[in-house]
């Protein structure tokens, strides 16, 4: 069966699931290329909001085939999401290697998870508007601020040159899978809390990193079987205790994912400066991870040469900077350079 068939049979086949029957939701196919004004504005948002999370685009042309499904708001199930979007060829690829059998566990898969999602974030929200309950959970993740600014002017962050270091709190943490749901913080209700923000950015550091310690491995090829002794560089058990100026490192955290947060925890630079005994350049290859020139091995325009390249080929869902940062040992300033 081709694509085009597959989305013509797709909506009757996930009518006939029992835990969509349960639902009795309303089903609307989205295609690639539909678009929306201001005089819909539920689907403006839809589509901006699902370009967002699978593109990382802020168009309001959609860029993909998506099933829409609404959940009336006087379904008895109130726990479950307002709406699930599925990936239509996500399922189709599904569909070509296992089957349709396998294609409607995918729909219930998602269904279970949305209402899994739904009655964490309801309780995370209900705790929102109280910092002290709230608190424990509030953690930074990096992102690119140029690609993300009109996403992000009704939330938390602070701006590092072109870096946004968002304010998030933890909806729900599966380890197993290395999956961590979170929701920004909105910035009304950042004021209800009547707290400097520079402090809760702060707090919300140290707790980013007590949830992902910093590592730093100076052999990338072999990650997985650096001891841990080794890659802790700020415990004071590593046995990691200096760098060789013709090392460039790699610095992320235990989780690997969003990594790059890792040069923002207080004492990391120091700690790398210590170990070169020098300043250094910071090339942010991802939003994962960051890798470490030490000052005066190489150009700062090669640097940057190197992280453009390497962002148009990974795209802007990885994407953390365009640009090459500097931390100079003798004052401890970090910044980033005009090349």
């Amino acid at each position: 069966m081709n694509y085009e068939l597959f989305c013509n049979e797709i909506m009757a086949r996930i009518l006939k699931i029992r835990k969509v029957q349960e639902l009795n939701p309303e089903l609307i196919f989205h295609h690639k290329g539909e678009t929306a004004d201001d005089n819909n504005p539920a689907l403006r948002d839809f589509i901006i909001s699902t370009n967002l999370k699978y593109y990382n685009t802020e168009s309001n042309i959609l860029s993909g085939d998506f099933i829409e499904m609404s959940i009336r708001d006087d379904n008895s199930l109130k726990e479950c999401c307002k709406f699930i979007r599925l990936d239509i060829s996500y399922l189709y690829d599904i569909f070509q290697e296992h089957g349709w059998d396998r294609v409607e566990e995918s729909v219930e898969e998602n269904i279970n998870y949305a209402k899994h999602i739904e009655k964490s974030a309801a309780s995370i929200i209900n705790d929102m508007h109280s910092y002290h309950k709230i608190k424990s959970k509030l953690i930074i993740r990096p992102i690119n601020y140029t690609n993300n600014k009109a996403l992000l002017e009704n939330y938390v962050y602070q701006k590092f040159g072109d870096i946004a270091l968002v304010l998030y709190a933890v909806v729900l943490d599966d380890e197993e899978n290395n999956c961590l749901n979170t929701v920004k913080i909105p910035v009304c209700t950042f004021k209800e809390w009547n707290i400097d923000k520079e402090n809760i950015i702060l707090a919300a550091m140290l707790n980013t990193y007590a949830f992902a310690m910093p590592r730093l491995y100076t052999n990338i090829l072999n990650i997985e079987n650096t001891p841990d002794c080794e890659s802790a560089f700020m415990s004071s058990e590593s046995t990691l205790n200096s760098l060789d100026a013709s090392s460039i490192p790699l610095v992320t955290t235990t989780r690997k994912t969003n990594g790059a947060i890792a040069l923002f925890y207080p004492g990391v630079k120091e700690k790398i400066a210590e170990m070169f005994d020098d300043s250094f350049y910071v090339a942010f290859t991802s939003i994962h991870e960051a890798m470490i020139h030490k000052k005066g091995t190489i150009d700062p325009s090669s640097i940057r040469r190197h992280i453009r390249a390497t962002n148009k080929t990974f795209g802007p869902d990885d994407t953390l900077s365009d640009n090459v940062y500097f931390f100079d040992k003798n004052d401890s300033s970090f910044k980033m350079v005009n090349v």
